[in-house]
């Protein structure tokens, strides 16, 4: 078998994709996955991808400066593929932290090497309770799919339009799309702070003397809590039926980026 030279730059167009989505996709971009196993990860997708990937010979660069935007715009694709991924895990860990706050958990934040930044306590557990889900559903086998979905739809290399309107409204409907999601996920446990709240207000109007700032502090925490484990099935099913999700926006984005 001879290796030609276009399917050795098909091959850098391939890897270049791999590491974009690599960068942003969930728990591939994760601080916790060690860096040689995502190296040696995203050359094995990149071998396999190699042989089932349309070549188009027409488009292939014929110098080093064509070559380079072509690995830039690559990696363009793949951060953008990997970000549509991510949106479910980010709502999911939103919905934890609007938890925290009407609990009163959200002074009680700390500094986490893995997300980078600090990270609320429901936050994190509810993150890592969608991590659990995802391989639970074969959410890793949905994301191959797409990454290889990507290279049938937008074949390497890639020539897409990064000013087109219909890509600039689907990526503007994503952030509606995470703010959604959140409070669908975190409303069972507001509405239950909420009442709680609410009698509160009327037992200070009754009896002044009882100090229901402190009190809220050590009833809303458990509350909030308790209410989690109650709706916890119901709450596993709705985040399984949300993976279904990444994969639409993922696809709708790559049609907006597709040129006709």
């Amino acid at each position: 078998m001879i290796i030609t030279i276009p399917q050795i730059q098909v091959f850098f167009f391939i890897i270049a994709r791999v590491a974009g989505i690599f960068i942003q996709a969930p728990i591939l971009s994760s601080r916790s996955f060690p860096t040689l196993g995502k190296t040696a990860l995203a050359i094995w997708i990149s071998l396999i991808l190699w042989f089932v990937t349309p070549i188009k010979i027409e488009l292939m660069p014929q110098n080093l400066i064509g070559f380079v935007l072509a690995l830039t715009t690559e990696v363009m694709l793949g951060f953008t593929i990997g970000f549509a991924c991510n949106i479910i895990f980010l709502s999911i860990q939103s919905a934890g932290e609007l938890i925290d706050l009407q609990m009163g958990l959200s002074v009680a934040q700390s500094f986490d090497p893995v997300f980078g930044g600090a990270v609320s306590i429901m936050g994190r557990a509810l993150f890592f309770t969608g991590i659990v889900i995802f391989f639970a559903v074969d959410g890793h086998h949905l994301f191959l799919s797409i990454l290889h979905q990507s290279f049938n739809m937008i074949p390497a290399p890639a020539v897409i339009n990064l000013a087109s309107p219909s890509f600039i409204t689907t990526l503007m409907g994503l952030g509606a799309t995470l703010l959604n999601l959140s409070i669908k996920l975190a409303i069972p446990a507001i509405l239950v702070i909420f009442i709680s709240d609410f009698c509160f207000g009327i037992v200070s109007r009754v009896a002044p003397q009882v100090n229901v700032f402190m009190l809220g502090f050590q009833v809303k925490p458990s509350l909030g809590l308790l209410t989690l484990f109650l709706i916890m099935p119901l709450l596993v099913k709705q985040i399984a039926s949300l993976l279904g999700i990444m994969g639409e926006e993922a696809l709708k984005l790559l049609l907006a980026l597709k040129i006709a």
